[in-house]
């Protein structure tokens, strides 16, 4: 059951919890009418069922991990593509981007920004967790707050190298 939660909800959850994304810096902040929910989904069904996206994706040729938003050459890659490919797989546990800390990881909370207009998600907390759970088919029941708008054509950073939308 989707809950409509209020602005405050989602942003104390983003400050408290992420490692990577402060208040003033979320790219949130840029869409225009940001709706703001809380969610639980079976985690494997969110993998394959969804356009859900890791932030890093593959490099021009497809054979590399890039985490880079700035390269605008690089591919995205979801989630259901990266765990089905060993070559991926294998630069991830090399990189220690999955493995045994993930893996027996208890915090199922994730963060997902949507676009509405085209129907993906990118998980901006939690990908680690994800793609290890994903590996390894460790299904959960995931937390899942999110941001939804049907206009992020003022992101700046990761939504233009996912949302496929160029006007509202």
């Amino acid at each position: 059951m989707i809950e409509y939660i209020k602005q405050e909800e989602f942003s104390n959850y983003e400050n408290t919890n992420s490692r990577a994304f402060k208040d003033e810096l979320a790219e949130w902040r840029l869409s225009i009418k940001p709706e703001f929910t809380r969610y639980t989904a079976n985690l494997l069904e969110f993998i394959s069922q969804h356009n859900a996206y890791p932030l890093y994706r593959v490099d021009k040729t497809g054979s590399t991990l890039t985490g880079a938003y700035e390269d605008k050459t690089a591919k995205p890659i979801t989630f259901a593509e990266l765990i089905n490919r060993d070559d991926l797989r294998d630069e991830l546990v090399a990189k220690g981007l999955i493995g045994a800390e993930y893996k027996n990881s208890d915090n199922t909370v994730i963060i997902s920004y949507h676009c509405s207009k085209c129907n993906i998600f990118v998980i901006k907390d939690g990908i680690h967790r994800l793609t290890t759970w994903g590996v390894y088919q460790i299904n959960k029941e995931i937390t899942v707050y999110q941001v939804s708008s049907n206009d992020w054509l003022r992101a700046n950073s990761d939504m233009p190298n996912f949302c496929t939308c160029k006007t509202i």
